[in-house]
């Protein structure tokens, strides 16, 4: 039997919980799973994996979640078997690890507990008393986690480093895409179509209402010159903007995708919106986002905000097309772009080592291990 793994997942219904799981059991762990979620539906597996739906929570209501974390608290005594069994417990975010702690405590168990971070919640950065009080709870969560696993450095070193809290043990581990078959072929992957009008594929969980305006004002100023196509899980603000301005003769929506589908979705494209205003100056420019890492393994060419971590990211693979002033660079740039530019940004994403974009098997293993070895 492998490592026995605990996760706590505060969506059970995002891609990234399916991410993480998937990387789990090619890494040999036994996975339990257990968590919250944003669907109107519950989930009952997440690849493969018998899921506890724990109710569903709402982006940005923060009362109702802390009241949802209370109440999964007070009855986790419940999962005191499921914990028994459990070599190490992760739990996403601090909610998720408020709720496992409460459950090893309840099980009157000491099981080790990694917290793991993928988002920085802008409330961790304000200067109020819930704030005050949030980053004085998440630095009794770092004394007390085994590890602390991060998808992105710029959350160590533009938060948890100004924390003033001595930080456990780091597991950094990238939102590459997880391996699906042994020997990924990128060559098959490449928009031959080196021409007008220029296709920006923004895909994914769709939150920032400036980059939709951004792309919805060049789509209407340059009708035949640019072609957006919007995919993934819009917050309610962008499907109120979705539901207002389209479809456009080049400017759509086409729902939600699959893992299946980002082969079909990003070849279609010539480039990846990697822009994100939604917390500027905070979480959004110290993430990597998962489109960067899915678009790249397709050879799709990202556009990305210069100063923030994804352009750091790109910048140093000399790939990518980087923005200052976005409004007025975006535009200059579509109307200037040829043929020969593109085949050059096309062969500069080709180009960034397929390690840098996809788990492997052995990474897989690698993190199992890390897990495994941080709670020994």
């Amino acid at each position: 039997m492998g490592v026995r793994i605990i996760y706590f997942v505060i969506d059970l219904s995002d891609p990234a919980a399916a991410q993480r799981v998937r990387m789990l059991r090619l890494g040999g762990a036994d996975v339990s799973l257990l968590g919250f979620r944003r669907s109107a539906t519950p989930i009952r597996s997440v690849e493969g994996v018998a899921a506890i739906d724990l109710g569903r929570t709402f982006q940005r209501r923060m009362w109702h979640r802390t009241f949802k974390v209370l109440i999964r608290s007070l009855g986790s005594i419940r999962w005191r078997e499921m914990i028994r069994g459990a070599d190490v417990v992760l739990a996403r975010n601090l909610e998720m690890w408020t709720i496992a702690r409460a459950a090893c405590a309840w099980a009157g168990l000491r099981v080790p507990v990694i917290y793991e971070c993928l988002d920085v919640h802008s409330l961790l950065s304000g200067s109020g008393l819930p704030s005050k009080l949030l980053r004085s709870w998440e630095r009794h969560v770092l004394r007390k986690s085994s590890a602390l696993l991060v998808s992105s450095p710029g959350f160590v070193r533009n938060h948890f480093d100004l924390l003033g809290a001595h930080l456990p043990p780091l597991i950094l581990t990238e939102n590459k895409r997880v391996l699906l078959d042994d020997q990924p072929d990128r060559s098959q992957h490449i928009n031959r179509h080196a021409g007008p009008p220029w296709r920006i594929g923004w895909f994914g969980i769709l939150r920032c209402v400036r980059s939709f305006h951004i792309l919805h004002t060049v789509a209407c100023r340059h009708p035949t010159l640019v072609d957006v196509e919007l995919r993934g899980r819009p917050t309610d603000e962008i499907q109120i903007l979705i539901d207002r301005y389209l479809p456009l003769p080049n400017m759509r929506f086409q729902g939600p995708y699959q893992q299946m589908d980002l082969a079909t979705i990003y070849q279609a494209c010539h480039l990846a919106w990697a822009i994100d205003y939604y917390e500027q100056g905070l979480n959004s420019d110290w993430l990597l986002p998962n489109r960067l890492y899915e678009g790249g393994y397709f050879n799709c060419p990202a556009i990305a905000l210069t100063g923030t971590e994804t352009a750091n990211w790109l910048d140093a693979r000399k790939a990518g097309v980087l923005l200052s002033d976005t409004e007025n660079d975006l535009e200059s740039f579509v109307a200037t772009l040829t043929s020969t530019r593109y085949r050059n940004l096309r062969d500069a994403s080709a180009a960034i080592p397929t390690s840098d974009l996809v788990h492997s098997i052995e990474d897989c293993q690698r993190l199992v291990a890390r897990l495994a070895g941080a709670a020994s």
